[in-house]
């Protein structure tokens, strides 16, 4: 690295530090990196950082309980693993691991969107039976648009 030749040529750190705009801290910090791996970058390490809060169990209760209930807030989640699986989580970390796992907003709203096959042949069973009258009596419109009591606006709707 420029900074680290500069600096073995003989050149001062405040001078290094004008001349290429970086502070003295950084260059502190590139040598002593440099002097342990013999590079400025450290080597990745595969097991570095925090372990995993959410086990791939509490993940899978986590896409079943947005199965049953896709209208939940990240706060609500947060209560439901402190009484169900005694964990304590903050909503920004609860947030990275859902992201990580792969259960982002797209995809949760995708599991809201999908139906029970199951109810849905028997809704189409009726309309193509004896019971349907067909003069627009029996349908009803609904508001799907995404507003609950959590916001007052309306969003993706």
């Amino acid at each position: 690295m420029c900074t680290l030749s500069l600096w073995d040529r003989g050149w001062q750190v405040e001078d290094i530090a004008d001349a290429l705009l970086v502070l003295r801290a950084s260059l502190y910090h590139w040598n002593t990196i440099f002097e342990e791996h013999g590079s400025v970058n450290r080597p990745y390490f595969a097991l570095r950082g925090k372990a995993r809060i959410l086990t791939q169990a509490v993940l899978t209760a986590v896409h079943m309980l947005y199965e049953s209930d896709a209208d939940l807030y990240l706060d609500e989640l947060v209560l439901w693993l402190a009484l169900h699986h005694n964990i304590a989580i903050s909503v920004s970390t609860l947030q990275e691991n859902l992201q990580k796992a792969g259960l982002t907003r797209k995809l949760l709203h995708k599991i809201a969107v999908e139906r029970d096959e199951e109810l849905r042949q028997q809704w189409k069973d009726m309309l193509a039976g004896d019971d349907f009258l067909g003069d627009g009596s029996q349908f009803i419109c609904i508001d799907e648009t995404l507003k609950n009591e959590h916001t007052y606006a309306r969003r993706y709707g």
